[in-house]
């Protein structure tokens, strides 16, 4: 079941996408909301798969939106949601996953349902050195745990990402949070104990 996310800042259109998902079936709805900024917080300490924004909203857009979700956990399957088909363009160069014209169809978003799971499905796995990994660690956190095991520095992370040093930070805070630990060293020797349970 996919772990989804919605942001638009009307309401109105947020419980329609929310009628849209139920009817479709296998996507858990984990948090909607107006506002990109609360999005991205939530997005930091919790395992999103697919987000659905719009893209027209004020402060904070979709795009940029996007953009820092991506710089959270790149696995993340970005579908814009809006009325108008002039950004279409700009939301493939940023390789969003689709393009949703308001209003959505059931149909058109099981076609898109469907899309995202076979590209995820044909994804390959991202923690070939930690296997078993922590289903309560996002995919991103997971990449960066497995990197640690191999010695990289936090520097030497956010290159082999493609992501700021403090966001490998942000990640290594959430790690040490979850997993109740407070340095790397601590945080592998839990992550080897863990995986041993599983």
């Amino acid at each position: 079941m996919l772990r989804a996310m919605i942001v638009d800042d009307e309401e109105l259109a947020i419980e329609r996408l929310k009628m849209i998902l139920e009817e479709a079936d296998e996507v858990d709805l984990g948090y909607a909301t107006l506002d990109p900024r609360e999005a991205y917080e939530y997005a930091r300490s919790n395992s999103v798969e697919i987000a659905f924004l719009d893209i027209s909203m004020p402060e904070v857009d979709g795009m940029s939106l996007a953009n820092r979700l991506r710089e959270l956990d790149s696995s993340i399957d970005v579908v814009f949601v809006t009325g108008y088909d002039s950004y279409a363009v700009r939301a493939f160069e940023l390789d969003a996953s689709d393009y949703l014209l308001k209003p959505v169809s059931l149909e058109r978003m099981a076609k898109t349902l469907e899309r995202v799971r076979g590209r995820r499905r044909s994804a390959a796995p991202v923690s070939k050195g930690l296997p078993g990994a922590k289903s309560m660690l996002t995919e991103q956190e997971e990449r960066i745990v497995a990197l640690i095991a191999e010695g990289l520095s936090n520097k030497e992370i956010a290159r082999r990402l493609n992501v700021t040093s403090e966001t490998v930070k942000s990640h290594l805070k959430n790690c040490f949070r979850k997993l109740e630990v407070n340095n790397r060293v601590q945080l592998l020797q839990r992550v080897q104990e863990r995986n041993k349970l599983l």
